[in-house]
């Protein structure tokens, strides 16, 4: 098995190998190489660890971010930084800007780069050469390494840049995405510099185009969220129907406490199929008698929430935007969309204002943190997502990515068909929500001098995304147990799955590789790795 990029890195940095002082670019100048990418934010801790730990020579990192509202780095991040002594070739020394897009998800990792046959379409790229140190806000603590700026319209010209991305970083395979006329394909977001959508947008794209590179990343658990006050009384409700146990603490959140979803339920919500909560019931086990949800929320000590004009509790539907890997994902495992034909679609949104006549209210927010925004305003009544305009507490259940902690935020994740979104259930192949990332770059681009340097640097990223040493500095221990990013056995390296699961090598044997594509492919079942080593753990319950 080949040495990863980390141990390298270890080794160097206990031999004192190489030491380098933090980069800016009115300190330092330009740069001798820089890779632009885009796509989605699902592994965004992960990928600032990779480049820190592994591409960014010990001490050399200086870091540079937007600001949107209370997202720091969420549309856009730069990182500049003397390569690592264990880069291949010649980036070892080299002064290196690796930029990150994620200003329209993961769509935006596919589209803009295969347009125009292959040859791509220009973005809004971050560029932080020929700005000065006035030109940014020092991110945390005084003397610097980390770098702000709010940018909109008023400043765009001066710190945004049009460029062809040179990579895109996704939570999915590209191939889920490629759906023309369909609830993946991804919609544009407006420039910032213009407020009006990039120009020459392609319609027609629907497969990966000939002479690009997919290199998989690892996997990611993906999770279903539920505003507090429903996760409360769908403990209450199991609990009356005996399927959760009678000595469980209302609210309580851990591996015992976890209400439970079915997929066809969580399918039929997603769906828009269930309008209204009086619709959903459980059976008493002490009286045999249907009971509402509704009903049930006295137990819970949880007030019944907003009523729309018929007197109904509308159902809230987080989806995501279009393009957004979280999405996908979701429609693809839950209700076999778009691969398969006559599927139910994701429910369509609401639009603002007409929540008070809608059953069930949906909406799409546009990334991770406007995720936990939606389901903190729908527990709370507030509007800080703006997708609340009429500040109605609704109980709410959303996708998400499954290693966002959420602390104090007033949402929680639950099971899915008996199972918590953990790397220990996905191994065992009983949790249903994960998929596989990819990185993609450009195989040959004749026209560019430094590309044999810059699909380095995107294979060594692209490795270390899926490596079982990188997922353990990364993953989150939530109350219920490890979720995050996961090694799979299918990469070319080898590596072991572990029986029983070893958080410390989080490696699955099961994939979504498909030989006739020979690429990763969501919209199919996971099957177990005939070449893997170490086997299948299966829990029989």
């Amino acid at each position: 098995m080949k040495k990863s990029h980390k141990l390298a890195l270890a080794v160097s940095m206990l031999c004192g190998a190489q030491s380098a002082s933090a980069l800016t670019p009115w300190t330092d100048g330009a740069p001798d190489l820089v890779v632009y990418t885009s796509g989605g934010a699902a592994q965004d801790q992960a990928i600032t660890r990779v480049v820190s730990e592994t591409l960014a020579a010990p001490g050399s990192l200086d870091t540079f971010s937007d600001v949107n509202g209370a997202s720091i780095g969420g549309r856009w991040q730069a990182f500049y930084f003397t390569g690592n002594a264990n880069l291949p070739g010649g980036l070892a020394g080299k002064k290196i800007i690796f930029e990150k897009r994620s200003y329209g998800a993961a769509g935006y990792g596919v589209v803009p780069l295969f347009a125009n046959d292959g040859e791509g379409l220009p973005l809004e790229h971050l560029k932080i050469v020929g700005l000065n140190e006035a030109d940014w806000e020092v991110d945390g603590a005084a003397g610097g390494k980390k770098w702000k700026k709010a940018i909109s319209g008023a400043n765009a010209a001066a710190y945004l840049t049009k460029v062809v991305s040179d990579g895109g970083f996704l939570g999915v395979d590209p191939d889920i995405l490629l759906k023309p006329n369909t609830e993946n394909y991804p919609e544009q977001v407006n420039e910032l510099t213009t407020g009006a959508p990039e120009p020459n947008w392609p319609l027609n794209l629907n497969q990966v185009p000939a002479g690009f590179t997919q290199v998989s990343t690892g996997g990611l658990v993906y999770g279903i969220a539920v505003t507090e006050d429903l996760y409360k009384v769908l403990q209450a409700a199991q609990k009356r129907a005996g399927s959760l146990p009678g000595t469980v603490t209302i609210g309580a959140y851990d591996a015992n406490s976890l209400p439970n979803l079915n997929r066809n339920f969580v399918a039929s919500i997603l769906a828009g199929k269930i309008g209204n909560w009086e619709q959903v019931k459980i059976v008493d086990k002490t009286t045999n008698q249907a009971v509402s949800l509704i009903d049930v929320a006295f137990d819970a000590g949880i007030a019944a929430p907003f009523k729309n004009e018929d007197g109904k509790t509308p159902v809230g539907v987080g989806r995501r935007n279009k393009g957004a890997a979280i999405g996908a994902v979701a429609y693809a495992k839950f209700l076999n969309y778009p691969g398969t034909a006559n599927a139910n679609k994701p429910a369509d949104n609401t639009p603002n204002g007409d929540e008070a006549l809608a059953a069930p209210v949906v909406k799409s927010p546009g990334g991770v943190n406007a995720t936990n925004a939606l389901l903190k305003d729908w527990n709370n009544g507030t509007n800080a997502s703006g997708l609340n305009p009429g500040l109605q507490k609704i109980w709410g259940i959303a996708v998400n990515s499954g290693d966002k902690d959420a602390g104090t935020n007033p949402w929680r994740y639950v099971r899915i068909d008996g199972y918590a979104p953990t790397i220990e259930n996905v191994a065992a192949g009983v949790y249903p929500h994960w998929a596989e990332g990819v990185v993609l770059y450009r195989t040959d681009k004749a026209g560019d001098a430094q590309w044999a340097d810059k699909k380095a640097l995107l294979k060594a990223f692209a490795d270390d995304l899926g490596s079982p040493t990188v997922a353990k500095a990364v993953n989150t221990q939530l109350p219920f147990g490890l979720s995050g990013i996961f090694a799979t056995t299918k990469d070319p390296r080898g590596f072991k799955a572990s029986i029983p699961f070893n958080p410390d090598e989080p490696v699955v044997p099961l994939t979504h590789y498909c030989t006739a594509t020979g690429s990763t492919q969501t919209g199919i079942v996971p099957v177990a790795d005939d070449q893997a080593t170490g086997g299948l753990q299966i829990q029989l319950k």
